[in-house]
């Protein structure tokens, strides 16, 4: 198994952190502290390393899309030619539906704009002739065609898509560079695009098996790890959010990458999920014919919308989906932030066996962000039982002397630090249960 570690020096509420990221990964500190912090960070990288490609490509591929959404606007409004509508409208939806596989997904998209730019080229040419003056410069303004001095109607034309040409072919090179060199300054801007981070750590690592990812000015691929899950509350698996966080999340609750209907370990541990939860998560149709996410019972088989479920169900249904769905295995990891806020105190025994289970027979890395006793003392005796524990590892953050930053301790499997922080609860129970006149 590959080992990883993330590194966070002064940033935000983090004075330091040094993660190790060894198979179960407990983080416990106070609110405040940069918990949720680490955890979002870690997705990123996760995401942001192994998406680099991906990511690329969708914005070459939306770039694309733009130029021959430009032609289609154009010869709609300005002079409508049926048969051009309809190619130009097919080789669009063959952009949007494109996917990355290998450098050939960049050049079948630089294809089929070419060849539109070819097509329009020429039917623009053979009308612009007979156009009025008002609709010649009605197509001049859609297309920002400025004329040069001495250009006649063709040659003005001729050169405006010769030079639309060397512009698609100059922005497919661009995107082909940024594939070859992965600098890090792009991966940062997709960060701010999509998760709207607006400043990033200035000291961040992340190894695997001791070899740094971050490599001077580039990104370099994660080997071990597909793909990162990230859970910041059971609301996530709720139908609407312009959350971009739950929205990936949702991806994976709807979308399959591997059955596990002959997995008997997949089985196995989907029949003890769902003997805890007392049902299982299935798909329906809504009025409108799109498919939801509902959760049938198993004592009655009533289904009921998974989002008007009890948040405590909505967690042990989104291990259910999760797991059934191929996402639950080695290669993967799964990131929990408090998972035990909107759990009864014995299912939060029930849930931390669960993710012990789950690594133990899958593999699964899992980082989980908490600061509830029962789940720390959980994750603990259970792991230790199960014969996991030298796979988990326990971290405390500690407020850094007088300041408003905190460093992570490694504690290893002792966690009796943790619990010495979480007693001081009960020290305030007492201050202020006393009777002391005030």
């Amino acid at each position: 198994m590959n080992t990883y570690r993330l590194k966070i020096e002064n940033y935000h509420s983090i004075s330091k952190a040094d993660i190790a990221l060894n198979g179960i990964t407990v983080l416990a500190g106070i609110n405040g502290c940069g918990k949720s912090t680490l955890a979002r960070w870690l997705y990123y990288i996760v995401k942001g390393a192994n998406g680099y490609d991906q990511n690329l490509f969708e914005d070459y591929r939306t770039d694309m899309d733009e130029i021959v959404s430009q032609y289609i606007t154009t010869q709609k409004d300005v002079y409508y030619y049926p048969n051009l509508n309809k190619i130009l409208g097919k080789a669009k939806g063959a952009i949007i539906n494109s996917t990355y596989t290998d450098l050939e997904s960049f050049d079948k998209i630089e294809k089929i704009v070419l060849d539109m730019t070819s097509h329009f080229s020429k039917t623009v040419r053979n009308i612009y002739i007979s156009m009025n003056n008002d609709y010649k410069i009605r197509l001049l303004k859609y297309l920002n065609i400025e004329r040069k001095n001495g250009e006649t109607d063709d040659e003005m034309l001729k050169n405006f898509f010769a030079e639309k040409t060397s512009e698609i072919k100059e922005t497919s090179k661009y995107y082909l560079n940024l594939k070859d060199r992965r600098p890090i300054k792009r991966f940062f801007e997709h960060i701010n695009f999509y998760y709207t981070e607006s400043d990033f750590p200035s000291v961040m690592s992340f190894k695997e098996d001791g070899v740094e990812i971050f490599n001077n000015e580039n990104i370099g691929t994660i080997l071990g790890l597909k793909t990162a899950i990230y859970v910041d509350t059971p609301m996530s698996v709720n139908a609407v959010s312009n959350n971009p966080l739950w929205e990936e999340f949702r991806t994976y609750l709807q979308n399959k990458v591997s059955s596990t209907k002959n997995n008997e370990v997949a089985q196995r541990l989907l029949a003890r999920i769902r003997n805890i939860a007392g049902g299982s998560v299935i798909d329906e149709e809504d009025f409108f014919g799109d498919k939801e996410l509902a959760f049938k019972r198993a004592s009655d088989n009533l289904s009921i919308k998974l989002e008007q479920m009890a948040t405590g169900i909505k967690s042990f249904a989104y291990l259910d989906r999760l797991l059934e769905y191929g996402y639950l295995t080695q290669g993967n990891i799964l990131i929990l932030d408090e998972p035990e806020a909107h759990l009864h105190p014995q299912w939060i025994v029930e849930f931390a066996r669960m993710l012990v289970k789950i690594h133990k027979e899958t593999g699964l890395f899992i980082m989980l962000a908490s600061h509830d006793p029962d789940m720390v003392s959980a994750i603990r005796y259970i792991a230790e039982k199960e014969e996991v524990l030298d796979d988990t590892t326990f971290y405390l953050a500690e407020q850094d002397k007088n300041a408003e930053t905190f460093s992570y301790k490694e504690l290893g499997h002792d966690i009796e630090p943790i619990f010495a922080s979480f007693n001081k609860s009960f020290d305030l129970i007492e201050k202020y249960g006393v009777d002391n006149g005030k």
